[in-house]
């Protein structure tokens, strides 16, 4: 009996508005997803890529120059630039394997 009670206290249409809500976001996002094709997806993450290297880059001159004693956070910006490159260059492999075995299969 008192889960009959709980159940009377949830408010449906909050409910139903919080799920709406939540479809909404969730198509919005696949939309601008859909926006995108393939190319200017890898041209936006080799983007993200050289901006993290450049940042990291900048770091490293602050502290050479004395501009900065933030050893740590040029470290560890160093080390966020190296983790993406390593990532990049492992998409790219991925990349080439799967062409290469496109180009195996028989028609």
């Amino acid at each position: 009996m008192s889960s009959i009670n709980n159940l009377q206290n949830v408010n449906l249409r909050e409910l139903v508005n919080q799920n709406q809500n939540k479809i909404t976001n969730r198509e919005q996002t696949d939309k601008a997803a859909e926006g995108k094709d393939f190319g200017e997806t890898i041209s936006d993450f080799i983007q993200a890529v050289n901006n993290d290297q450049k940042s990291a880059d900048q770091a490293v001159a602050d502290v050479v120059q004395g501009k900065s004693d933030n050893l740590h956070q040029a470290m560890a910006s160093m080390e966020e630039a190296r983790l993406s490159f390593q990532l990049m260059v492992e998409v790219r492999n991925k990349l080439l394997e799967s062409y290469q075995t496109i180009q195996r299969m028989q028609v």
